[in-house]
């Protein structure tokens, strides 16, 4: 990046691309950082003047997910972003103003999941989302209930927002709506009032401040092959945001004059006409990652900003006299009223069109209020908060720091679900909660906390507790499977070993759990550090979708799976997810996209049991996140090392079936006979001494797959062999054997002539180090699709689940609740 300009180079070919924009920001390293500050000067800062002028302003970030969008327009702890930053610097020049301006503001935070509108600031959203209607005078729209509170400083908007990411982190924990598949739209209306020519004049501004979800395509997830897409309505929005940006960008350089302007596509583009294409001055930002494996996913968000650089847009100042605009809102409320009175419509269109008067109604009565002095008012009520003391910790950095739970003032709180009975004082939702699930006392001593059952899972501080402890400030306090909360005690400065200093947020929490289930980061590899974040990442996703599994009894169990460096092609260990029918014992390995990918959609259903919506109960199985077609899987791997090859010796042994983990699951023999062209075998005079003597010479080797013994009797359905081999053009793809079915001792006595045309030295160093991997596959076969007597956890409590030999591996019970599969290998010794 250099001044305006940015460029890209293809990592394949090494083509750059080059783009201009107003400006391009290097944030990646320190050789040339920009800082929050300085993005904020070149872009907030006109954000700022425009909303003093009395223009609307609008500023969206595009990127994928981990680009920086959210850091660069909200900000991580100390290094806030241009929404912060631009509120802190508002309110300054209100408090610096020497003159008899009034001024208003309000605040309002929405979210769009799934073409659903939540409001941020209210606990709970209707069943659907919040409605999205149209002003038709105004030809805008707008979402129908969404609270807007009027603040008086900088310390009420970040509480705000602060309030509004927690809620969408309680959301979190309940069906997993994440910020990255969420776009979240903040709103702030700047009303300044002011006498000129005897009469009150408004200039009015209204800034959007929109963060975008992530754009990466379905590929860069590794969850191209799986049949479900999570990121549909995703991917339809921003589409549909697209479209509206090439309609607007060809009508702005004149190469289309008549063309209409998809805004109805999708929620998003409808309450963002006025931004892109209306009476607003807009910006841009369009956020990068610089690492080549995301090559593609930076093209195209360069595209997309290219092409929206082009639009031009008409805005204006929004100064009327107060009394005009109250005039004008009463006479449409007059004109609204006729309406509702009046007309032979059709019953059904009648009764959508008086939804829409009244909501319109209401919303001119609530701005004709604010116009005769209700600002001061609700200004009054909004800043009625009591403390509080229990805090959700955030699942991101940039979620904020939580969300409030109760209220100092009681002296005994109870937690549990509704329905239990007597109803507790604070109602949980969530997977692992129980019916009385803990009980806050405040006593002479502090507060105290205690399980509320014998299976009520409560942890402080990563520790699990059976009894009553005191709490201090900053404690962390994990409710069932995944509510994480910070005890705030602001009258009590002292605080539990260990605490750091700052806010807790929900890295440091999971951070914790890890440590106190064994883990540590001292002393690891690159690859080790790598592969643990990834663990430390799957762990409470895969405890969440288990408990899922429980509660909507789908009989499923999902455990973490780690592949070793040595059976994969580029040397480094593997983390995938595998699921088990704890019904039928069929078992699926998942790759971390896919995984990740059918969490999303599992969230999904859970919310739809949340809401009552019976609708997951008739899901079809294709459209199941639970189901995947039986296919067949992969008993272990043996490997013949061909160094005898070099020789012209012959190799028989049986090789041990070693499966992902490490574990014997049987023996499978093998042998590997070098020949002549005809199949005859080598007699003892055709031994060499120097594997440098078959250089340049033809090459014949049988490879016979004669028998195997499996341990595992579920592996009877059908058992076959395949293989391939390096160092023959024609045998890289997998040979497969035929299959045997009803037999744990299969005999195949396959066998398979190689040729190879002339050694080389090359094929003499695979000859010297490498080997054949014969992959044992077996056959699974569905269910008969009734289900089974007993329940998803009774059947995974029947069950084990461990391995109880410690020479052949490990199933490490964790702090989460389920066991993590370690192969027999070096990796975890740090355990």
């Amino acid at each position: 990046m250099e001044g305006k300009k940015t460029v890209i180079t293809n990592p394949a070919d090494k083509q750059p691309k080059n783009f201009a924009f107003d400006y391009s920001y290097w944030s990646h390293d320190s050789s040339n950082y920009s800082s929050q500050r300085v993005v904020f000067e070149d872009l907030g800062m006109g954000v700022l003047n425009n909303a003093y002028e009395g223009y609307n302003t609008s500023l969206f970030a595009y990127g994928q997910t981990g680009s920086g969008k959210s850091y660069s327009m909200i900000g991580y702890g100390s290094n806030k972003g241009i929404v912060p930053i631009t509120c802190d610097e508002l309110f300054k020049k209100i408090t610096g103003n020497t003159d008899d301006t009034k001024f208003e503001v309000k605040f309002s935070m929405l979210e769009i999941y799934n073409e659903q509108v939540r409001d941020l600031l209210c606990k709970t959203n209707p069943k659907g989302g919040l409605p999205v209607r149209e002003n038709p005078k105004l030809g805008l729209f707008y979402v129908g209930d969404l609270k807007k509170v009027a603040v008086g400083s900088y310390a009420e908007i970040e509480r705000r927002i602060e309030e509004g990411n927690s809620n969408r982190t309680v959301a979190s924990t309940q069906m997993n709506a994440t910020s990255s598949r969420a776009h979240t739209v903040v709103t702030i209306e700047f009303v300044q009032k002011k006498m000129q020519d005897g009469k009150e004049m408004a200039k009015t501004s209204v800034m959007n401040l929109v963060d975008l979800a992530g754009s990466e395509r379905a590929d860069s997830t590794g969850a191209t092959g799986d049949r479900l897409k999570e990121g549909a309505n995703i991917n339809k929005s921003l589409s549909a945001l697209g479209n509206v940006i090439k309609a607007l960008a060809d009508i702005s350089m004149g190469t289309k004059k008549k063309i209409n302007i998809p805004y109805r596509d999708s929620v998003l583009t409808k309450l963002l006409k006025n931004a892109l294409g209306g009476n607003s001055k807009t910006i841009m930002i369009a956020a990068l990652s610089p690492a080549d494996i995301n090559y593609d996913e930076t093209l195209s968000t360069l595209r997309y900003a290219d092409r929206a650089k082009n639009i031009k847009n008409k805005a204006v100042v929004n100064e009327n006299p107060v009394d005009k605009l109250i005039r004008e809102l009463k006479e449409e409320n007059e004109r609204l009223k006729k309406s509702l009175q009046g007309g032979e419509e059709i019953a059904e269109m009648r009764k959508q069109m008086e939804e829409d008067i009244r909501a319109q109604l209401a919303l001119n009565a609530q701005q004709i209020d604010s116009g005769f002095g209700g600002f001061d008012a609700e200004l009054a009520a909004s800043q009625k908060e009591d403390v509080q003391l229990l805090a959700q910790a955030a699942s991101s950095a940039a979620l904020g720091r939580h969300s409030s739970l109760f209220e100092q003032a009681r002296d005994e709180i109870t937690i549990g679900r509704k329905d239990a009975d007597p109803s507790p004082t604070i109602c949980l939702t969530g997977l692992g909660v129980q019916k009385f699930h803990a009980v806050i006392k405040k006593t002479d001593d502090g507060f105290k906390i205690a399980p509320g059952a014998s299976n009520a899972k409560v942890k402080i501080n990563g520790v699990p507790i059976t009894s009553e402890v005191c709490l201090n400030n900053k404690d962390r306090v994990v409710l069932g499977s995944n509510h994480v909360y910070v005890f705030c005690d602001p009258t009590k400065a002292e605080t539990s070993e260990g605490t750091p200093e700052g806010n807790i947020d929900w890295d440091f929490a999971q951070k914790e759990l890890a440590e106190n289930s064994g883990f540590s980061s001292a002393g690891l590899t690159a690859d080790q550090a790598r592969v643990q974040e990834h663990v430390l990442e799957l762990l409470p996703m895969i405890s969440e979708v288990n408990a899922v599994s429980e509660e909507l009894n789908k009989y499923r169990h999902f455990e973490l799976v780690l592949l070793g460096a040595a059976t994969q092609d580029d040397n480094q260990t593997k983390v995938m997810v595998q699921m088990k029918d704890v019904g039928t014992g069929n078992l699926w390995l998942w790759e971390r996209g896919k995984f990740m990918n059918r969490r999303y959609i599992i969230q999904e259903m859970y919310q739809q049991f949340l809401d009552d919506d019976e609708s997951w109960k008739t899901c079809p199985k294709d459209k199941d996140p639970f189901w995947d077609e039986v296919e067949d899987y992969a008993v272990g791997t043996s490997s013949a090392f061909l160094q005898s090859l070099s020789y012209s010796l012959d190799f028989e042994d049986k090789l041990q079936i070693t499966d992902h983990r490490g574990l014997e699951q049987g023996n499978l023999t093998i042998v590997l006979t070098p020949c002549d062209a005809k199949g005859q075998s080598l007699g003892e005079d055709d031994f060499n001494e120097d594997p440098n003597e078959l250089v340049g010479k033809p090459y014949h080797v049988k490879v016979d797959v004669r028998d195997a013994e499996v341990y595992n009797s579920r592996f009877n359905h059908g058992l076959y062999v395949k293989y391939g081999c390096s160092f023959a053009k024609e045998t890289k793809d997998h040979h497969i054997t035929k299959t045997l079915t009803g037999t744990l001792a299969p005999s195949w006595k396959d066998s398979r002539m190689i040729s190879i045309d002339k050694v080389t030295e090359e094929i003499i160093e695979i000859f010297e180090t490498d080997s054949i991997n014969f992959t044992v596959m077996a056959v699974q076969k569905a269910g008969d699709g009734s289900a089974p007597k007993l329940s998803t956890r009774e059947l995974k409590e029947k069950q084990s689940l461990t391995s109880s030999n410690p020479n052949e591996g490990v199933a490490k019970t964790s702090q989460w609740g389920f066991e993590i599969i370690i192969f027999r290998s070096s990796f975890f010794n740090h355990i």
